[in-house]
């Protein structure tokens, strides 16, 4: 069982890089939105691209992981399956969220204060990426480490939960917004919240973990 949870990790481990790879995209194609959608619109596209590339490769890992560990509820291990299913799902957040951000068409009244509100929420959630990649690879051995790093996990969520709402009230109370580029932007950020809150989900299984 020890060989098999461990290739297991093995796999968790790629596949959390793949999460942390998206997301930094994310942060790319965003800062490349903000700057100049219409000049930038070809690099865009190219970083959407390897954004969809790098989802097919996290989904099989998924995939070989059932496949060749579906003895794996058996051993005792099955939660680190449920693992795997969960943090699949994040992707699929960064990916929606590049399709809805050329839809969005800020004027200069407005622009610079979303985009300094977006920047923090994106921010926030590389960092929990990030976080979150160092608390899988230390699953092999390192619980103290993992314990120390979903407990960061939480605390962050707390943080893009406290942003999120300052955003979403930020947008309710301008009189300024368009009311389909206020539920356009409500959209786009409630995505990312989401996909905080997945993240999260992710931390509370690992705990789980820690005790098999």
């Amino acid at each position: 069982m020890n060989k098999i949870k461990e290739e297991i990790i093995s796999m968790l481990i790629e596949h959390s890089r793949i999460i942390y790879s998206v997301l930094s995209d994310m942060a790319v194609f965003y800062n490349r939105w903000a700057e100049n959608y219409e000049k930038n619109k070809a690099s865009l596209e190219k970083k959407k691209s390897k954004m969809q590339l790098s989802e097919e490769d996290a989904d099989a890992i998924k995939i070989q992981l059932i496949q060749n560990y579906a003895e794996a509820e058996t051993a005792g291990l099955g939660d680190f399956i449920a693992l795997i299913l969960r943090m699949d799902n994040v992707i699929n957040y960064p990916l929606e969220f590049v399709d809805m951000l050329p839809k969005i068409n800020l004027d200069s009244k407005n622009n610079e204060e979303i985009k300094k509100r977006y920047e923090k929420l994106i921010n926030k959630t590389i960092e929990m990426a990030d976080v979150l990649k160092s608390t899988i690879k230390s699953l092999r051995d390192k619980p103290d480490v993992v314990f120390k790093n979903t407990t960061t996990i939480h605390e962050i969520e707390n943080e893009i939960d406290t942003i999120y709402r300052q955003f979403l009230e930020y947008l309710y109370s301008n009189e300024d917004l368009d009311i389909r580029i206020l539920l356009r932007l409500r959209d786009s950020i409630n995505l990312l919240e989401n996909l905080a809150d997945r993240i999260h989900d992710i931390a509370d299984l690992i705990r789980v973990l820690l005790y098999q």
